[in-house]
């Protein structure tokens, strides 16, 4: 409350009342195709920011990038990186390797730390979080609120009765009606929102990729999401 009602104030003495500026966090990893995918994404989001002049609420990015050891991948001098530590070969091996757990076990780790969330707090109490499969293309408003989070929604995940019995192991009593069609990228949300989701987005995703049960209804490559949407 305190970072907010600091926000709201600064965003009047800068001329722009009503602004609500927010933080990007693009989720990654050290590889060579990601650090590629991540330069394009940082470089389109500097574009965007900057078409939204001085009241733009895309006041700053960050990479949260999962390496071996949360050791530096040498891309920090290009782009504002905070790193964490990539789950093992492992874990990944023992979830079909597959690499998008990292998403959610980084931003546990970015709750977790005093040290980290403090980086993001400087510029606000929102966060805006993406993956480097996403390209910004205009700038784009904080649409959320402390109470409800913003978020694309993809045709693709629109739950069907046939994923009821998936929605309840990890949901008992809930509805696949009541499931809504998002993921956590693009996602805009109030860090006091992210706080109540994080560790099940994490928990559901890796328990959705631990066996092959849920690959009958729902595609591997969705589960995360679905993780996040349950």
């Amino acid at each position: 409350a305190a970072t907010a009602a600091a926000t709201a104030a600064a965003a009047a003495d800068d001329g722009c009342p009503g602004r609500r500026p927010y933080h990007t966090v693009l989720t990654a990893t050290g590889s060579v195709y990601q650090q590629w995918q991540a330069r394009i994404m940082y470089h389109h989001w500097k574009k965007a920011s900057a078409a939204g002049g001085k009241c733009t609420d895309m006041a700053a990015f960050t990479r949260l990038c999962a390496t071996a050891g949360g050791r530096p991948d040498g891309l920090e001098g290009e782009i504002p990186t905070l790193f964490t530590v990539e789950l093992s070969a492992q874990v990944l091996a023992s979830h079909f390797h597959f690499g998008v757990l990292n998403r959610p076990n980084s931003v546990k780790q970015l709750m977790e730390s005093t040290t980290l969330l403090a980086e993001i707090r400087k510029t606000s109490d929102y966060v805006l979080i993406l993956e480097t499969d996403h390209v910004i293309m205009r700038p784009i408003p904080n649409l959320a609120t402390p109470e409800k989070p913003a978020a694309f929604v993809f045709g693709y995940m629109f739950p069907q009765p046939s994923q009821q019995w998936v929605v309840e192991k990890y949901w008992p009593g809930g509805s696949y009606k009541s499931v809504q069609p998002v993921g956590p990228s693009p996602l805009l949300i109030h860090l006091d929102q992210l706080r109540r989701v994080y560790q099940k987005w994490l928990d559901f995703s890796l328990g959705l990729r631990s066996n092959s049960e849920a690959e009958r209804v729902i595609q591997g490559w969705v589960q995360e999401m679905w993780g996040y949407s349950i």
